[in-house]
């Protein structure tokens, strides 16, 4: 059977928030929406962010944010 070729969303997952300017923060996917192309972001600092799934890129890219931060899906076992 195939799996996915990237780890799939899910609430509780670890994930990477990558700023336009090179900066990497850690944050926690907190909902999953749209059958997996909307996600809730908590961030380190108790600050919330929402990402959608770019059809362009297939990248998630953050909604209302200047700065064109974009959300890495990591691994099960990967560290940030």
């Amino acid at each position: 059977m195939l799996r996915p070729t990237r780890p799939l969303p899910h609430a509780g997952s670890r994930v990477r928030l990558i700023h336009f300017g090179g900066e990497v923060e850690s944050a926690t996917i907190l909902a999953v929406h749209d059958g997996g192309r909307r996600l809730e972001v908590g961030c380190i600092d108790g600050e919330r962010a929402e990402f959608v799934l770019s059809e362009a890129t297939a990248k998630f890219v953050a909604v209302g944010w200047a700065d064109g931060m974009r959300l890495q899906m990591l691994d099960e076992g990967e560290l940030n």
